[in-house]
């Protein structure tokens, strides 16, 4: 399911997917239960990459926890699919809906979800 992201108000009241922000074309989400998760690998959130730039940031997730197939980039005001997948990192970004998301800065703690 695609993040999605607040649209301009000007232009429609409904939220539009953005591409860059959708998970690779055949991810598919590998579901468990956010209040008592037991997903595979030994980290789950990355409190150190907050500030570090997008790019670098998903490196290290990928790195450090070898089950996670899909890391996403998403504006700080982002609005995200619920459902929890243990395969998927969300970075949230201090930009905009079409900023360089790579050379951005992490705005939050990433964890998996």
């Amino acid at each position: 399911m695609p993040i999605l992201r607040r649209s301009d108000p000007a232009s429609s009241s409904l939220p539009k997917p953005h591409s860059l922000l959708e998970e690779p074309l055949g991810w598919v989400c590998q579901n468990n239960n956010p209040s008592h998760p037991n997903c595979p690998g030994n980290k789950f959130s990355w409190p150190e990459l907050v500030g570090n730039n997008g790019n670098e940031a998903k490196a290290v997730v990928q790195r450090e926890n070898p089950y996670i197939d899909s890391v996403v980039y998403a504006p700080q005001d982002a609005i995200v699919a619920e459902n929890y997948c243990c395969n998927r990192v969300r970075l949230i970004m201090n930009c905009d809906d079409g900023c360089d998301y790579e050379n951005a800065r992490v705005f939050q703690v990433p964890i998996v979800g």
